[in-house]
């Protein structure tokens, strides 16, 4: 039988193995008895307040076998837990649904729990559980419906996993961090200054905007400042960079007879190179710190050129990481003037004007994982109380059938959320899907997010409130149709018990019409 989540592997043999010791007290007790007690009762007094005598009788032992034939018919359906319906823990199965991070996902079993669940916490679990027939009809036939809907409906990129996976990458290494800001205040601040004090407006830069964007000039990798001469080409750190080897044709201020141990890299080269280049870097440092995230961008977008991959990548990792200011000494030909000083204004204040909207999408996104990892675990620990509970709502029902029909209804209704939750991912990436249709504007989000975080927001509050608001909703919706099938079970019953009433209200009748007599 498959599951829902991982700890659903634990919780159902739990709360199964809570039902069988819950109605062992109530047999031990007698308690279980009380029912049949109360129909003996029910339709011993009810003839006698109405005074039948005669043929009444007869019926009114007819409307008591038919309520104890059903009582006992519960009782071994929905009380007794049957030794012809185990609940096995070698065939409880939790398989999870694929993601961009894991696309053959391992299924998961009792033995094999791929989690803490069964080996750090709710140890201890029977391998067998007797279940009452009734109710492992129902999970049996839940679990199936949930499954093969699941399965039949349309599969869809998952972006969402790409989102929680970018928000993972960061610069972990403090050595990285502040080769980052060296690079940051030597390289990118003094090309920027340039840039905004000359603003070229030629058909290269152009060119070079049409391909990577118009805020392509506003983070450290800019094209504009690689590609074009003037900037990174010719501008080098004012000071030597460590593991760049001394270069005597490009190091000439340094003495070749007795040169420094570390060089001075051109800008272009200390961002490019393979494997010592910051980009470089930046990206080993995501797989480092967001498992295989390079990877995900490649299959998330294989369709773009390697050199967007990479970019996206590395400004993913500035994003989540930002450089700082590290010298206030100004290299070569820039003095403390109105350029240097309205960049930096510049930067910061656009970083105070986005923080709210900035803050309040973070908090969200953050707020929509924690939902997301929480969800499953309350469905599992909520199942575990319905099956501890049930033997008392058997026994204080008097064994009636619509109490096993509205309980067959609330566990159907718990594990449908299961369905209700991929519905909501499936309905969240379309909308991200509608909403950035193209792959390169998507991947800018965690690149550039004061361009889009409005619109980060109102998908992780809609996407929010689908998760929560379908439960919800459908929990309502079964709730209205429980209580109608209650209803229609009980007017389903009564034309039964509807003989003896009748005989008990003749047999008063005939009772009074003496008495008037005798008193006559």
């Amino acid at each position: 039988m498959s599951v829902d989540s991982y700890l659903e592997l634990f919780t159902a043999l739990f709360g199964w193995a809570f039902y069988g010791i819950v109605w062992d007290v109530l047999v031990t007790t007698g308690i279980v008895y009380l029912p049949f007690l109360g129909i003996l009762i029910d339709n011993w007094r009810e003839p006698a307040e109405g005074g039948e005598f005669g043929h009444a009788s007869s019926l009114s032992l007819r409307r008591m076998e038919i309520e104890m034939f059903m009582a006992l018919l519960v009782v071994m359906l929905a009380g007794q837990p049957g030794p012809f319906t185990p609940l096995n823990a070698g065939t409880l199965s939790y398989t999870p649904v694929p993601t961009l991070t894991d696309l053959t996902p391992v299924t998961a079993t009792v033995a094999t729990p791929q989690s803490t669940f069964g080996s750090n916490g709710f140890t201890g679990s029977a391998a067998s559980v007797n279940v009452p027939a009734w109710w492992y009809s129902v999970m049996a036939l839940s679990s199936g419906i949930n499954h093969a809907i699941v399965e039949g409906l349309p599969s869809v990129a998952d972006l969402r996993t790409y989102e929680q996976q970018a928000q993972l990458a960061t610069i972990a290494d403090p050595r990285l961090r502040q080769e980052v800001s060296d690079f940051f205040s030597q390289c990118y601040i003094p090309a920027r200054s340039r840039y905004q004090a000359q603003r070229p407006d030629t058909a290269a830069v152009s060119s070079i905007l049409l391909v990577y964007g118009a805020d392509d000039p506003d983070w450290m990798g800019s094209h504009v400042y690689r590609d074009l001469s003037g900037y990174y080409n010719s501008l080098r750190p004012n000071r030597p960079v460590s593991g760049w080897p001394y270069s005597s044709v490009r190091d000439t201020e340094y003495d070749s007879a007795a040169p420094p141990t570390w060089g001075r890299p051109f800008c272009k080269q200390w961002w490019e190179a393979g494997g010592i280049g910051v980009r470089a870097k930046l990206v080993h440092e995501a797989d480092a710190t967001s498992a295989g995230f390079s990877s995900l961008v490649v299959t998330l977008a294989p369709t773009l050129a390697s050199e967007k991959q990479q970019d996206a990548v590395a400004r993913t990792v500035l994003n989540n990481a930002p450089p700082t200011w590290s010298s206030n000494e100004l290299v070569a030909e820039h003095n403390a003037g109105s350029g240097l000083v309205n960049t930096a204004g510049s930067l910061v204040k656009g970083g105070l004007a986005s923080g709210g909207v900035v803050t309040a999408s973070a908090l969200f996104s953050v707020a929509m994982t924690a939902v997301l990892q929480t969800l499953p675990m309350v469905q599992a620990i909520l199942l575990l109380g319905v099956y501890a509970l049930l033997p008392l709502v058997v026994v204080l029902s008097r064994y009636s059938l619509s109490m096993m029909v509205v309980g067959a209804m609330a566990i159907f209704t718990i594990k449908f959320w299961t369905v209700l939750w991929y519905l909501a991912m499936w309905v969240d990436q379309n909308l991200l899907l509608s909403m950035y249709p193209d792959v390169n504007v998507f991947l800018q989000i965690f690149a550039n997010p004061g361009e889009h975080d409005a619109k980060r927001l109102l998908l992780n509050m809609v996407t929010t409130s689908l998760y929560l608001g379908l439960p919800l909703l459908w929990s309502g919706m079964m709730a209205w149709a429980g209580m109608s099938v209650g209803r229609s079970i009980a007017a389903a019953t009564s034309p039964l018990a509807r003989p003896g009433d009748e005989s008990g209200r003749q047999g008063g009748g005939i009772g009074k019409m003496v008495v008037t007599k005798g008193m006559k």
